[in-house]
């Protein structure tokens, strides 16, 4: 069932459409939940089932014009956002860091085994202010194209590719001057333009 037809079918009161919606889109919301700072499984889930009666409740305003999983990657994001604002900031804990920088490819000049790699790329990313962190995460993990990011965080295009050149020369400084590594080989794939 695509997309349209889903929509469609929920605006009807089917349930079982709205179950699939749901196990669809679940991972997309709680990555997003995850990755904008929230540790707290039980934090991610009270976002995720606010995200999706949001979604029930306004299906009648989804506009076909972008895509349904970025109107639900919006709402995630403002969800998200509203939540963080009423308790105070968690530290991120990355299950896979790595995976957020699958098309980010850099060399570490020292003998480093996969789990120390793994640390030191989940330190680094705990150390990158919360817009780079978003930013990476949507353009990296979630795989979103430049308008898609802007559509889900109401951030100018131009301050979308700021904060993703930002965050990758941080990136790259806070290995080499924080935690002691040399990086050569900085290179990304920007093929989600």
């Amino acid at each position: 069932m695509n997309d349209i037809e889903l929509v469609n079918q929920i605006k009807k009161g089917n349930a079982n459409a709205y179950k699939y919606l749901v196990n669809k889109y679940q991972r997309l919301v709680f990555n997003i939940a995850f990755k904008l700072s929230f540790d707290n499984q039980s934090d991610v889930e009270d976002i995720a089932q606010e995200v999706f009666i949001k979604v029930y409740k306004n299906i009648k305003q989804y506009r076909k014009e972008s895509k349904l999983s970025t109107w639900i990657a919006s709402i995630t994001w403002k969800t998200a956002i509203d939540f963080n604002r009423k308790r105070t900031r968690h530290k991120i804990n990355y299950t896979d860091e790595l995976e957020v920088f699958e098309n980010l490819t850099f060399t570490i000049n020292k003998n480093t085994n996969e789990s120390e790699l793994k640390t030191i790329v989940r330190e680094t990313i705990n150390k990158l202010p919360p817009n780079y962190r978003t930013v990476l995460t949507l353009f990296y993990l979630e795989e979103f194209s430049y308008p898609e990011i802007e559509e889900i965080t109401s951030m100018p295009l131009g301050t979308i590719k700021s904060y993703l050149n930002r965050a990758r020369k941080t990136f790259k400084e806070i290995i080499e001057n924080d935690l002691g590594y040399e990086v050569t080989n900085l290179l990304y794939n920007e093929t989600n333009m």
